[in-house]
């Protein structure tokens, strides 16, 4: 499900439950915040920025900039455009063609970077890396409930709880 029907559908009754990356707006549900993770740029191991621990804003910019589909969640777009917002050079904004590709082939010609959460770092395809956007906020990730909980909701909730404390993806 495309997340923008993520909310509207949790609140109607035609799914129990959620996830989204960002907070999405709309009425009639509940939000529980599960993890919080740094913003950072995925790029190709031989690019220039990939020796730098922590990669500026500015620097990035300095490159093509793969921002996933707008129409696809438009709150995340949204959130890491922004982060560029002030940078100069002006940054060069593209959206690929392809909606997902596993192999993030646009990202070896070791110029463009996407930015993206981290846990891209957490799978990388070979030959790419992920660096974090120094002083850039993170991202969210939410499970969306109906405002009105069942005992199933009650559990789902529940399990989510025990896994981001598990998992500690809370800590600050």
């Amino acid at each position: 499900m495309a997340t923008p029907e993520i909310t509207p559908a949790a609140a109607d009754g035609r799914i129990d439950a959620g996830i989204t990356r960002g907070e999405q707006p709309g009425p009639g549900v509940r939000r529980v915040l599960l993890r919080r993770v740094r913003v950072g740029v995925q790029l190709a191991q031989h690019h220039p920025l990939a020796e730098h621990q922590e990669v500026g804003t500015a620097d990035a910019a300095g490159y093509p900039l793969r921002l996933p589909d707008r129409a696809a969640n438009s709150v995340v777009h949204d959130q890491l455009a922004a982060l560029f917002r002030d940078a100069r050079p002006h940054p060069r904004f593209h959206t690929p063609a392809v909606a997902f590709d596993m192999s993030q082939r646009d990202l070896r010609d070791g110029i463009t970077l996407a930015p993206a959460g981290e846990a891209a770092a957490e799978v990388q395809p070979d030959g790419l890396t992920w660096r974090p956007l120094r002083g850039a906020p993170g991202l969210t990730i939410h499970l969306v409930l109906p405002r009105e909980r069942s005992p199933l909701h009650r559990r789902v909730l529940a399990v989510a709880e025990a896994l981001a404390h598990e998992l500690d993806w809370l800590s600050d």
